[in-house]
């Protein structure tokens, strides 16, 4: 698995327990040295951003062996270009000294002597909310490559709260469909990206002509809703036309009766092609929900389709032909959507060095991000990046030419991204909201009782954080 991939999954585990910590850093923050003046010129000379050589810190949560080979790279391209600029940093998965990275940072931040820059496996967005960043946006007005659209759109809101922007997105590795070429065949479907279905309707169709049940046991299955996939609600959401949370308004939408109308999709179709105990669906193949082995139904061959993200292609071994598609819609959706998994770069509130600071970030989630992406499959979130600049292991699995195509197509399928990573609250909104389809498919609730019993948990969260902070 990427750092990527482990690294989120750690972070959602901590950030609720550090959210209140968060609220009480940010009083004292608010006391920490000031960022750079509005209008200050970050990308401009780097002999002009600072007399004599400044040195900055960059803390991060990435510790693999390739990660320890590539930054140190990356680095070094940095300290080139700016050769007043000394980059002070450690591969070791957290902050100097040791301890929980998201913590000590808080702790620092509160003190006034925070790093200058920090890798974020969690949202801009929520610690924006909290007061815990430095806003760049008078430093991408004047940035060479990190302007306002120089992003993907939806991938750069991830990094934004109440019109101010708290970080860059480095990485925005997308979801799709994964189908198994070999499965197809052996059932004389011949499918290809263009003529996949294109609803839900016709993906149910499609998925019930896999689906063998024994006794009522699930023995094979097309395509199973993906419950446990957390990450992708909002897609789910947005291909049914609606969406999680409303940033603009600052308000939640669970309820939204194209959401209730999404869950009770799954339900029915749990129901009516697998039988609908949902305890035995779980336990039958241990992992619908993405391809990791050893317990993906998908790399086991007992499901013929999956979502997840571009990143497994490198990261698992599935041993079949296989294709890739854009999701379906619903029948409340006009059109298709993916879901993404970013890291991030920021820059905590009071650093002493900002113009310097977000030179670095700037480089990284650009120019620097190539270099990354050539090691790493973290598809690029700047929309400056090569379309013919790929992973090599992608290269060496699946040769020059398809390498690239999937690439591009991953690039491509940004632009469609539905809105997600982007609510101070979003870990407990998720948690929250996994627990109530969870009723709706175990049949402890009906979906409209469940998906206002979690839009009000919610949105009180939401209140309560705010006012905290």
């Amino acid at each position: 698995m990427t750092d990527h991939a482990k690294a989120n999954s750690l972070s959602r585990r901590q950030f609720l327990r550090l959210t209140g910590m968060a609220a009480g850093a940010v009083a004292l923050a608010a006391c920490a040295p000031s960022a750079a003046p509005a209008g200050q010129d970050a990308a401009g000379d780097a002999g002009e951003a600072a007399a004599g050589q400044v040195t900055i810190s960059w803390w991060n949560g990435y510790s693999t062996p390739t990660v320890q080979e590539v930054a140190p790279k990356i680095i070094s391209d940095f300290e080139a270009m700016h050769p007043n600029i000394k980059i002070e940093y450690e591969i070791t998965g957290g902050p100097p000294g040791g301890g929980n990275m998201t913590e000590v940072m808080l702790s620092r931040i509160a003190a006034g002597n925070p790093p200058d820059t920090v890798t974020l496996f969690d949202s801009p967005a929520q610690y924006g909310a909290l007061g815990a960043l430095t806003a760049i946006d008078d430093l991408m007005g004047g940035a060479q490559l990190a302007k306002p659209d120089a992003f993907y759109e939806g991938v750069l809101n991830t990094c934004k709260w109440q019109g101010s922007t708290y970080g860059l997105p480095a990485s925005a590795a997308a979801s799709a469909m994964f189908y198994n070429t070999d499965k197809f065949a052996e059932k004389g479907i011949a499918m290809t990206r263009e003529n996949f279905p294109t609803t839900w309707d016709e993906l149910r169709a499609l998925s019930d002509q896999f689906t063998v049940l024994e006794n009522g046991e699930i023995v094979q299955a097309g395509y199973m809703p993906p419950w446990a996939a957390t990450w992708l609600y909002p897609v789910w959401s947005a291909l049914n036309g609606s969406q999680i949370f409303d940033a603009a308004n600052t308000v939640y939408t669970v309820n939204s009766a194209e959401n209730v109308g999404w869950v009770d999709y799954w339900a029915k179709w749990l129901d009516e092609s697998y039988g609908g105990d949902f305890e035995k669906i779980n336990i039958a193949a241990g992992n619908w929900a993405d391809a990791y082995p050893p317990s993906s139904a998908f790399t086991n061959e007992m499901s013929a389709m999956l979502v997840d993200g571009g990143w497994i292609m490198t990261d698992v071994e599935m041993p079949f032909q296989w294709e890739i598609a854009k999701l379906p819609y619903g029948p409340s959706g006009t059109k298709t959507a993916s879901g993404f998994w970013p890291n991030w770069f920021a820059m905590p509130k009071g650093g002493a060095a900002p113009a310097e600071a977000f030179l670095f970030i700037e480089y990284f989630c650009t120019q620097g991000w190539e270099t990354w992406y050539r090691s790493i499959p973290d598809t690029p979130a700047w929309k400056g990046a090569s379309r013919d600049v790929v992973t090599q292991g992608l290269i060496d699995k699946f040769g020059e030419e398809r390498a690239l195509d999937l690439h591009r197509f991953f690039l491509d399928y940004l632009a469609d991204a539905a809105p997600m990573w982007n609510s101070p609250i979003n870990n407990f909104a998720s948690d929250t909201l996994a627990a109530a389809i969870t009723e709706v498919l175990g049949k402890v609730k009906g979906a409209q009782e469940a998906m206002d019993e979690a839009q009000a948990l919610i949105q009180a969260r939401l209140e309560e954080t705010l006012n905290a902070a």
